[in-house]
């Protein structure tokens, strides 16, 4: 999952390959794949859980001593339009060789650590009245909150990726050890895990169950723990029983082409989608068993101390529970919270390739987004992208009236942790996976319990382990019949994979106007406006952010480079753009033609410590643009800062009118001067990111200005001048991978391009974006939003300065095959020998990136740098042999030393004359 950034199992591991696949949950990816956390590097008093970090300033006029805290984690406003993108390996969509479902859902806090007693089935210390838990959340641990958690590094070495503990002491985050774990399911839902029976009635083929409880599928017959995740519940759905996921939408390929199928608009739906409908746990209740919660006699005690619960085979279904004298009930989450009946939805999913991890067809369908029956029109183009949802971030919901005051304290409290959970099921066309009332009329049976075979020469299954396939008899007699082995896993037929988001926030809309703070550095606010257009006239709030890591397209692979979501946005003057991003300083290092820019790690905030050398940072901004086919900036000045001689209040006047000449802020024709002056500080809050009046960011750096032209130029580096911490121009000076762009208003009709001036790098990497307000040409074969090329105008690029160029192509220092940059030198001798390209080193698969910029990839002595390295190197293999040679004829010796009947080859040497023994 590339939006909302998808871990993996990763968290703050450096390298290019995750730590413990086994962290959170089972993913089924490939370890190279998600990204890395979205954190500056450093433990909770850098950045804490709920991603806030917290300063201390002292007020120049009074000397006290104030806090002030930054948020530093997504958010999105409910209602919002936010486009969930993936890419799936396997195929998807309206393709013959695979059937698929993709199952997207989300959580907050107060499912995954519910203060409610009866949502769940009782456990041990939150139970009946009297319990120590009881009439409160069991895990969260005063301000530290337990699940959703990312897992918060103890210092700036930890990785804070260990698997945790099955007990209650680590899913309590009472200690900084305890909160470097992740958490998204319970420990008491893991606990239902493993003491319930698993369902036998299931389909597993030849596979070995290798326990009685939920923890053994098909798909993990050993019942291997990720997390505290229930793998039978992770590997069907819908499941039989309650989840803490709330459900947003399955896509299928069994569903009606061009709809969308939700409850009000059934005569849309296919049998399968009904079937979703009918099973979703939103508004269908699930059951499970235990003690009689009405009797105030009864404990939980009676349970936890039931042969059933202690030998894992819990009762699982109504007949058996009630036989045994305790009580089935049955819950859904419309019993707690008021649920949009619309806010789920069946669709059909995008046409994709199998074999590759790449773009899918555009969907119109899957274009239109969910919740209040409100469908948005086709406003995010997809064109040519990776497969995409638009998700429209549900309201915040209100509890039923009969169990407000027991739920949750506040629903607006639990809403600002929540996580994204998507998955893709793949099964094969071979034997029939789905239930008859998720079927149309006269498919075949599903497979269970009766097609399970159970030993290695039953044949009861329809599909063996590899198995051998007889293709015709011999071309002799004697030759014996031909056949085939098949590679064949049946614990991958069908197949889940899955991936989880890190924590993010879902806030109500603003209800008062704030203006822009940049000791907070919280954008400016303006409810007024936005109750207007969206809540009276019916526009949109689409969330821009952005995808990707830093590196080439191979470093990152499966993941992806940078780039807008969306990248291209035909929008009307009453939709407005939240524009918010976050990345991560834990990537592994990338730089030379890779990568631009800091900070480095470790970062000093104010020094050129660690500079040259290759940096991890994620760093993104928006710099508007004159034609998306530009790879330099539109005019922000009106005037040339090298010759200009204007006072400060004329530049600021002579940039206004330049940029704002054509922005989607500001309409010079209709709009008010306080307008003109908010759209200019938006705009600018973009392209610079706050770096010069951060309050966070001056007292990490002790009040430093951002370095001038004149001091980068005047840097040992190119390498140290990029990654500077002080850097501005490369937005080094912002210390947190977050930032918050704000809401922006569209006032005016045109075409309005931009890029990421920090990572777009022409013929490398293109961060490019589009918003058309108004009338937008969309390409009727790619249906991708197109400008007009202006290649062969002739257009002058202007007002750009020099920078120091430091000559990588030809001056021998390092790889010049990835774009190595050329300069005008004082030499103008001509070339007369043969001359060959140096590789870099840039592909690695292993460790945590390349040190240095522009490694040059050594295949052999030659590949060293200098002389000296070389000499050096020979030195050492010249030692090295020496002390090989020596080696072998010591043991050579010793081995003759025990061969008594051939003494005359012994040496005479004393260290190695045999120890005479003498025993008593």
């Amino acid at each position: 999952m590339h939006n909302p950034r998808g871990s993996n199992d990763r968290n703050c591991e450096r390298n290019i390959n995750r730590n413990n696949g086994n962290r959170l949950f089972d993913s089924q990816n490939n370890a190279a794949g998600g990204y890395a956390c979205p954190r500056a590097v450093g433990d909770e008093s850098m950045q804490n859980e709920m991603g806030e970090a917290v300063f201390e300033d002292v007020d120049s006029s009074t000397g006290q001593k104030i806090t002030f805290t930054q948020n530093k984690r997504l958010y999105y406003y409910e209602g919002s339009i936010l486009p969930i993108e993936w890419t799936n390996q396997h195929g998807c969509g309206s393709n013959s060789k695979v059937s698929c479902e993709i199952i997207l859902q989300y959580a907050c806090e107060d499912t995954l650590d519910p203060r409610v007693d009866n949502f769940w089935p009782w456990v041990n210390n939150k139970a009946e009245a009297g319990s120590k838990y009881y009439g409160t959340q069991h895990f969260r641990s005063g301000d530290h909150i337990a699940a959703p958690r990312d897992g918060v590094p103890k210092n700036a070495d930890d990785a804070a990726t260990d698997t945790i503990p099955d007990n209650e002491d680590a899913a309590i985050p009472d200690s900084v050890n305890d909160r470097r774990y992740g958490m998204h399911e319970s420990y008491d839902f893991y606990q239902l895990c493993q003491r319930t029976e698993r369902n036998k009635g299931l389909y597993t083929a030849d596979q070995r169950m290798r326990r009685n409880d939920r923890r053994a599928t098909r798909q993990n017959p050993n019942g291997n723990r990720q997390g505290l995740e229930c793998p039978e519940e992770r590997d069907y759905y819908p499941w039989w029983a309650p989840t803490p996921w709330i459900d947003i939408a399955v896509l299928t390929d069994n569903a009606a082409d061009g709809e969308l199928c939700t409850d009000s608009t059934r005569e849309n739906c296919t049998d399968r989608c009904l079937y979703y409908l009918d099973n979703t746990m939103n508004f269908n209740p699930k059951g499970y068993c235990d003690v009689d919660h009405s009797d105030p006699s009864a404990t939980v005690n009676t349970k936890l101390n039931s042969a059933a619960w202690k030998g894992n085979v819990w009762y699982n279904n109504r007949a058996a529970c009630e036989a045994a004298g305790f009580r089935w009930y049955e819950i859904s989450h419309s019993d707690n919270l008021e649920l949009d009946r619309d806010g789920f939805v069946c669709a059909k999913t995008q046409f994709s390739r199998v074999n590759q991890l790449g773009n899918a067809h555009a969907d119109d369908t899957l274009q239109t987004s969910q919740s209040s029956g409100i469908t948005s029109d086709h406003n995010v183009i997809h064109g040519v992208n990776a497969n995409r949802f638009l998700w429209q971030i549900p309201r915040i919901p209100s509890t039923v009236s009969s169990t407000s005051t027991d739920y949750f304290s506040s629903m607006e409290n639990a809403y600002k942790s929540c996580t994204l959970r998507i998955r893709y099921n793949i099964s094969t066309g071979d034997f029939q996976q789905w239930p008859e009332d998720a079927n149309s009329p006269g498919a075949d049976r599903m497979v269970d319990y009766r097609n399970n075979s159970q030993s290695s020469t039953d044949t009861n299954t329809p599909l063996l382990q590899d198995p051998y396939v007889y293709i015709g008899p011999g071309d002799l007699e004697s030759s014996g019949d031909k056949f085939v082995s098949l590679a064949v896993n049946t614990n991958q037929y069908g197949r889940t994979f899955q991936d989880r988001s890190y924590s993010f926030s879902i806030k109500p809309f603003p209800t008062t106007d704030s203006p822009q703070n940049t000791q907070t550095d919280t954008p400016r606010v303006d409810a007024t406006l936005m109750a207007t257009n969206i809540n009276s006239n019916g526009g949109k709030l689409y969330n821009v952010n952005v995808r990707g890591k830093r590196g080439n397209i191979v470093n990152v692979y499966p993941s992806v480079e940078y780039d807008f979501v969306p990248n291209a946005l035909a929008l009307s003057s009453n939709d407005m753009i939240h524009f918010q991003w976050t990345g991560s300083d834990y990537n592994p290092r990338r730089g030379c033609n890779n990568a631009e820019g800091g900070p480095p790690d470790a970062n000093d905030f104010v020094s050129s410590a660690n500079a040259n050398l290759n940096s991890r940072a994620d760093r993104s901004n928006v710099v508007m643009l004159d034609s998306m086919a530009a790879n330099v900036p539109k005019d922000y000045l009106g005037y040339d800062p090298q010759t200009s001689t204007l006072s400060y209040s004329q530049k600021i006047e002579s940039a206004k009118e330049a940029l704002l000449a054509n922005a989607p802020c500001y309409d010079p024709n209709t709009d008010t001067d306080e307008t003109r002056d908010d759209c200019y500080e938006t705009l600018l809050r973009l392209a610079y990111l706050n770096q010069q009046l951060d309050g966070g960011a001056l007292i990490l750096r002790d009040g430093k200005d951002c370095l001038t032209e004149e001091e980068l130029d005047a840097m040992s580096s190119k390498d140290v001048a990029e990654n500077h911490p002080l850097n501005c121009a490369k937005m080094n000076a912002k210390p947190y991978p977050y930032f918050d762009g704000g809401v922006m208003a569209l006032k005016k009709s045109g075409w309005f391009p931009f890029f990421s001036s920090r990572n777009n790098n022409f013929s490398n990497r293109d961060q490019t974006g589009v918003i058309c307000v108004g009338t937008c040409p969309v390409d009727p074969v790619t249906g991708a939003l197109q400008d007009q090329n202006p290649a062969t105008t002739g257009s002058a690029v202007t007002r750009v300065t020099a920078s120091t160029c430091e000559d990588t192509a030809n001056d021998g220092s390092g790889a010049n095959n990835n774009g190595a940059t050329s300069c005008i030198v004082e030499d103008d001798s001509v070339l007369t020998k043969e001359t060959f390209t140096t590789q870099e080193g840039d592909n690695d698969s292993l460790g945590d990136g390349n040190k240095e910029g522009c490694e040059v990839i050594k295949y052999n002595l030659s590949g060293t740098k200098t002389v000296e390295q070389q000499v050096t190197l020979a030195i050492v293999l010249l030692f090295v042999g020496l002390f090989a040679a020596w080696l072998a004829y010591f043991l050579y010796n010793r081995y003759q030393l025990r061969n008594k009947d051939k003494a005359d080859h012994r040496g005479e040497k004393k260290w190695q004359k045999p120890v005479e023994m003498e025993f008593t």
